[in-house]
């Protein structure tokens, strides 16, 4: 029975050191990342890059040529995103490219859109505020219910949880008359109320179709857009912009990314190859002159700019230094319980069966032996062995630590 009972100590011991000591080995081991900003400037007609200095570790600012910039001369050649600095240095051009320039028209052109891995592959509470688009006053206010889409549309009572029925039927029954059908598949929007303006949510139902829904006056106002990719809908991350150029960016089923056309619900096809939003960043920058897409990996950051139609333009790849600590770590510790990455909000138990890891498995394997026969033990406990030999530098830290605990049970 003790020799069950210790089992059971050294996999909870193993387990508890595959959650923490790769993240603190990692923190020492491995030097923190920083992805450059690229953009392409509009007066200079080039990319221009804010790296750091691989020495020194400082902010530097150079164009594809390899010249230096300092950090004025490089906000300057970005009038477009640096418009508040140039404004207040009063060198905002007065016009680039043949467009006339004014600090209103920048302002009132410029949107900005992001998209993780995280946020697509993170736990989701299936709980919604929805708010009054019409409500006559200039701020939105935060609804005393949120709402659900399963086998009906439901508002629940956010202090009492209970189900407001008549509103709850008011909605399922909108819903269900403009041919949605139930249950819903996704349901995507902006919950918060510091926005200038609501527009609801977007809804696929059981069939893939996207339904726009929102609360006009406290009654449902619902559209059945017309979209129904064959991949399906992935994602989709609504900003209510004065613009109303587009609801958001989109992401079907097979990794294509687009702009959902304001009223019309076009999709605009953004080009991108090879984009892959499972372990890719994805930056939209919207300006008065262009439309810039910056997309990140662990590889390279790639940069596509189209003109106000989506017209490709230009595009550049910048190569990123390989962090040779990730390697290190995946080699020292076969056995990993990663509690979040920039890829995933779930806690992913990660195993790794490199050459290199069963290498380093076997050098553990080693050390426990050099040291049980040093201490004249070695015969004893070999289901160690199998732990250290599966589960690497967690396992050997796991049997060092329960050394202390009685190796057989006690006869009386």
């Amino acid at each position: 029975m003790l020799k069950v009972s210790r089992i059971a100590i050294l996999l909870l011991m193993t387990l508890v050191c595959a959650i923490y000591v790769p993240e603190q080995v990692r923190r020492l081991l491995v030097e923190r990342s920083f992805s450059p900003f690229i953009l392409y400037s509009s007066p200079l007609k080039t990319f221009l890059v804010r790296d750091r200095d691989k020495d020194t570790g400082q902010p530097r600012m150079t164009d594809l040529s390899g010249k230096e910039y300092t950090r004025k001369e490089f906000e300057t050649a970005l009038p477009m995103f640096f418009y508040k600095d140039l404004a207040a240095w009063g060198c905002l051009p007065e016009s680039v490219d043949g467009v006339k320039v004014t600090y209103k028209k920048v302002a009132m052109n410029r949107q900005v859109l992001s998209l993780r891995p995280r946020t697509l592959n993170s736990p989701v509470a299936p709980l919604y505020p929805l708010y009054e688009s019409a409500s006559g006053f200039t701020q939105l206010e935060e609804p005393d219910s949120m709402f659900r889409v399963t086998g009906a549309f439901e508002f629940i009572d956010a202090e009492t949880n209970a189900v407001d029925e008549n509103r709850s039927a008011r909605f399922t029954g909108a819903l269900a008359g403009k041919g949605f059908v139930f249950p819903a598949q996704g349901i995507f929007g902006n919950p918060t109320a510091r926005k200038p303006f609501d527009e609801g949510y977007f809804i696929t139902d059981a069939k893939g179709s996207l339904f726009h829904l929102k609360m006009v006056g406290g009654n449902p106002w619902v559209k059945n857009t017309g979209l129904a990719p064959s991949s399906g809908i992935r994602y989709i991350g609504m900003d209510e912009n004065p613009r109303r150029e587009f609801y958001g960016l989109m992401i079907e089923g097979n990794g294509t990314a687009s702009l959902l056309s304001w009223d019309t619900y076009t999709p605009i096809v953004l080009p991108l190859k090879g984009y892959d939003p499972d372990t890719m960043s994805l930056a939209v920058y919207c300006d008065l002159l262009k439309r810039s897409f910056v997309v990140t990996d662990k590889k390279a950051v790639r940069v596509w700019v189209t003109d106000r139609q989506y017209r490709p333009t230009a595009s550049h790849t910048y190569l990123l230094a390989e962090k040779k600590g990730r390697e290190l770590m995946k080699r020292l510790f076969p056995l990993r319980v990663v509690r979040a990455t920039g890829e995933s909000g779930f806690a992913l138990l990660d195993f790794n069966w490199s050459l290199e890891a069963w290498a380093m498995s076997l050098f553990c394997v080693a050390l426990m032996m050099g040291w049980r026969v040093r201490q004249h033990r070695g015969a004893r406990h070999p289901e160690d062995l199998l732990l250290v030999l599966l589960t690497g530098g967690c396992g050997l830290l796991a049997v060092a630590l329960a050394g202390c605990l009685p190796s057989r049970d006690v006869v009386r």
